[in-house]
């Protein structure tokens, strides 16, 4: 009896030992280091779950500065779009912009607020598609608009990398 016991504790201690092992494991994982953003003359800084590739776009009234990465099933989009003088409305442009970008994905809003980052106003939104979930930050500083975002498979969590993506959005000087 006493050894069926002494073995119960030594599997159990092993069972112990494995579930911190993998946990630890687990944990390595979630931390891959993360790239720091910082286009020359952009005004902004942010992190990054894996190397982005830069789209640039050219309008008649804008030009579009995009920096995508694609981790997994989660998508993560810093940009800013420089606009001609005057062509935009402080008072409608971010919500005119919220729209524009549901409209772009087929997107539903579910919530938008008003948020503040290091003074400058903007609007954070939450939207969703039939496959993705997508969080939207937009600020507008001048002729300068900055929109950052991110779009993750409704069948994935990527709550902790959305919110370190989010957190890690800093304006810098141009």
């Amino acid at each position: 009896m006493l050894d069926m016991i002494t073995r119960f504790k030594v599997i159990f201690a092993l069972l112990v030992v494995l579930t911190f092992l993998i946990n630890v494991q687990a944990q390595k994982t979630d931390l891959a280091p993360w790239f720091t953003l910082e286009p020359e003359g952009a005004g902004f800084t942010v992190l990054l779950p894996g190397a982005a590739t830069e789209k640039i776009e050219k309008k008649a009234s804008y030009t579009l500065h995009a920096f995508i990465a694609t981790v997994g099933r989660a998508t993560y989009v810093t940009s800013y779009s420089d606009y001609e003088p005057g062509k935009l409305d402080p008072a409608t442009a971010l919500i005119a912009n919220r729209d524009k970008f549901n409209k772009s994905l087929d997107a539903t809003l579910t919530s938008s607020r008003e948020i503040t980052l290091s003074g400058h106003t903007g609007i954070e939104f939450i939207s969703e598609t039939p496959a993705h979930n997508v969080k939207s930050q937009i600020f507008l500083i001048g002729n300068r608009l900055f929109h950052i975002a991110t779009l993750v498979y409704k069948d994935v969590d990527e709550t902790r990398n959305v919110d370190r993506f989010f957190q890690s959005f800093k304006f810098t000087p141009k």
